[in-house]
């Protein structure tokens, strides 16, 4: 079972026309997390659809997006979406093949 979680997103998230994906809590601490937000995944702007990560943090038992992680563009909406559901397994050797905008294995 999952555990739900409480964030409060910013307004510009709404504005910007940003999606939740999914969010990753750390497995070590509770304290910081990963929020997975799309864009454009129905293409109503001419960008690529592109999945952002976010930094969460908690503040006062919610969660506060602390930051911009990065931002990766992909081809189609499933791309993105694919990309998505696998980010949580995700090994270190794939992680930084995707942070140096290589292609990853998706060994995992």
């Amino acid at each position: 079972m999952t555990k739900q979680i409480e964030i409060n997103l910013p307004d510009w998230f709404e504005l910007d026309g940003l999606n939740t994906l999914d969010t990753i809590i750390s497995p070590n601490s509770e304290d910081v997390g990963i929020l997975v937000a799309g864009e454009n995944l129905d293409y109503t702007k001419t960008c690529c659809p592109t999945v952002r990560l976010y930094l969460l943090q908690l503040v006062d038992s919610k969660y506060e997006v602390t930051k911009e992680l990065e931002a990766f563009p992909f081809q189609s909406t499933d791309e993105a979406i694919q990309f998505s559901s696998k980010l949580p397994q995700l090994n270190a050797f794939d992680l930084v093949m995707l942070l140096n905008k290589e292609q990853p294995i998706f060994t995992a």
